[in-house]
């Protein structure tokens, strides 16, 4: 049995793969093990993985047939021996010096169940931008009221986590649908006993042609939607603080302008939505008390006085092509 498995979901990456490995291999974890799920690949990606199989004693291949990301990450899941799980995409790669540090705070504490570390987004993209964390233990009841307030929401990465294997005993990712991290996240958090913020390593996910993140289709942008007004609804009913629900509602507001500038958007889906979110409106007292931008801010106000549905119309003008 190893301390941590990583998982590599593999699909036509013949041109990454080595360097995601390798990135992995230079970690310095000696008792790791390193899945390879080859879902379908016809580019050669497949051979590359028996290779490196062969060439390396962490590493092991799966082959199966093409069933999308979420299904290969859940057979890496049911195949893993680790007692700690990590997931890499086989297009991205590690920094040196990320998860033995992190997997020395996994195991610090016993209840544990989570650590989250620093993430370059879209590398190689004029639009790059780094997320990183300031040292943070949280646990019990305020693991999920922690994440929410720090709008942990914007971060729902599976690749910059160490996860507890346990986690997943009942937990599996979405098939066929995008935005799979944000479905899961949720439940992932509030399962945890103890969750660490670490600002040791980072995951490099680097900008590919064809990333659901920038495919402005409205099929693809949809669940993250949903997911995002599902937890505005949660923690409503819990009774979250105003100025946490007013922060989560602008995210939902934004993904809902998302949604009305795809080129194939759902008029009927975008009218119900919106009325959906608008009785869901935290007030004033927690816009003021948001700490959101600016601009931001007078989008909110906007709603109150031109409707949730108006707003959207009015930036919605210059669609996605």
């Amino acid at each position: 049995m190893a301390s941590l498995s990583v998982i590599i979901p593999v699909y036509n990456s013949l041109s990454t793969l080595q360097r995601c490995v390798e990135s992995v291999l230079a970690q310095r974890v000696g008792d790791m093990e390193i899945i390879l799920v080859d879902d379908g690949s016809v580019d050669g990606s497949a051979a590359l993985c028996d290779t490196l199989a062969s060439e390396h004693h962490q590493v092991r291949t799966v082959h199966r047939v093409n069933g999308g990301l979420s299904a290969a990450r859940n057979t890496g899941i049911e195949r893993a021996t680790g007692t700690w799980l990590s997931f890499v995409d086989s297009d991205d790669e590690l920094a040196p010096g990320t998860l033995e540090p992190n997997l020395q705070i996994a195991l610090s504490q016993p209840d544990t169940d989570l650590v989250e570390f620093p993430i370059m987004v879209h590398q190689g993209s004029p639009s790059a931008y780094s997320i990183t964390f300031t040292p943070t233990r949280t646990s019990g009841e305020q693991v999920f009221t922690h994440w929410v307030e720090s709008q942990g929401y914007n971060h729902c990465y599976a690749c910059n986590k160490l996860f507890r294997a346990t986690l997943f005993k009942s937990i599996r990712f979405p098939l066929r649908e995008s935005f799979e991290d944000a479905a899961i996240c949720p439940s992932i958090i509030k399962a945890c006993r103890a969750v660490e913020y670490s600002d040791k390593g980072c995951y490099i996910y680097n900008q590919s042609h064809g990333s659901i993140t920038l495919t402005y289709s409205f099929a693809n942008q949809e669940p993250l939607f949903r997911h995002s007004l599902k937890l505005l609804s949660e923690i409503t009913r819990l009774g979250f603080d105003k100025a946490g629900r007013a922060r989560l509602w602008s995210f939902c507001l934004d993904r809902l302008i998302v949604l009305s500038r795809c080129h194939d958007a759902n008029r009927n889906y975008i009218r119900s939505a919106a009325a959906r979110l608008r009785t869901l409106k935290p007030g004033l007292s927690g816009l003021i008390r948001s700490g959101m931008p600016f601009k931001s801010r007078i989008k909110v106000l906007a709603t109150a006085f031109l409707g949730v549905r108006c707003v959207c119309s009015i930036l919605s003008t210059n669609k996605y092509r």
